[in-house]
């Protein structure tokens, strides 16, 4: 019993992880795509607001979760 307990756990935490980055890949490339038409458009604020999140995702990607202590 205590083995499906931890296959149920196991599993649960495994379909999480694909779901969290099924979700930054969408994002990621919904933002590149957001760039490009910043840059085609020339509109540097748009740019600079994608580009900053685009780096966000992707260093959850590369690192897990990161947060700023000096928030506020």
């Amino acid at each position: 019993m205590r083995f499906l307990i931890l296959y149920a756990l196991a599993l649960d935490t495994y379909i999480e992880v694909v779901w969290e980055t099924a979700v930054r890949k969408y994002r990621s490339e919904q933002l590149q795509r957001l760039i490009d038409q910043a840059l085609d458009s020339r509109d540097a604020d748009a740019f600079y607001q994608y580009s900053a999140e685009l780096a966000g995702v992707r260093a959850v990607q590369a690192y897990g979760q990161v947060t700023s202590a000096s928030k506020g």
